[in-house]
């Protein structure tokens, strides 16, 4: 649903320029469905190109290993090592050289094909300390690697609240509270984009787009009679 919105979104957007360019409007089709499928990428068109078809790996990244969510002492994080140069330094901060000499894991590709028992050997280092300490030190090693936060703890993120992404608006109850909503990813001139007003209730607005639509008093009354709407 997001991404069809989005994806609706980016239409409106190019037929506003076009008829400014231009002078004339558009009719825009927008399919959910193909809106999904063109967010998958190079998973599609390993497909189409490479008659390559994806098989469920949950959080593995299919093109490498080690690449994916690893379990350590106190909850998971998700390392990206996919460079050969990446997966040497992984090995070395975890004190785990030996693996670089196993011939299951020298290269990339040996790595994909034995990901699991390499999941294995890297969480017997992993496990030894709390994610958010791997998540700190391989911060430091060029390492791709973070600490998987709960969805409080992301809201809670400095980054989060420094950009103002949650904001408040009145409660659409009417009983003088408020309601915690999100704003827009973006920025505009320096500011973030935040609801202005409360959400709707459920119908609360049918009345006046039907009107906006010429349905008359009598029409409204007629459709509701008829629970129509």
């Amino acid at each position: 649903d997001s991404i069809g919105g989005l994806a609706a979104a980016f239409a409106v957007a190019g037929a506003l320029v076009r008829k400014q360019r231009t002078g004339q409007g558009a009719f825009l089709d927008v399919s959910m469905l193909d809106a999904a499928l063109s967010t998958m990428g190079w998973v599609v068109s390993n497909y189409l190109i490479g008659d390559r078809e994806p098989e469920p790996m949950g959080n593995e990244n299919p093109t490498s290993a080690p690449s994916g969510t690893f379990a350590t002492a106190d909850g998971m994080l998700n390392i990206a090592a996919n460079r050969q140069e990446q997966f040497e330094t992984l090995c070395s901060v975890l004190g785990r050289e030996e693996l670089l000499a196993d011939p299951r894991f020298r290269t990339r590709e040996d790595r994909k094909r034995h990901r699991e028992t390499l999941r294995e050997e890297l969480e017997l280092s992993l496990r030894k300390r709390p994610a958010r300490e791997w998540d700190e030190l391989l911060a430091t090693t060029g390492v791709p690697a973070a600490r998987v936060v709960s969805v409080p703890d992301a809201l809670a993120s400095h980054q989060v609240t420094h950009r103002g992404l949650v904001s408040e608006v009145p409660s659409p109850a009417g009983d003088g509270g408020s309601l915690k909503v999100l704003g827009l990813p973006t920025h505009i001139d320096g500011s973030p984009v935040n609801p202005s007003s409360r959400p709707p209730l459920l119908g609360e607005h049918t009345d006046t787009v039907l009107a906006e639509f010429g349905f008359g008093a009598t029409d409204i009354a007629r459709l509701r009679a008829e629970g129509a709407v």
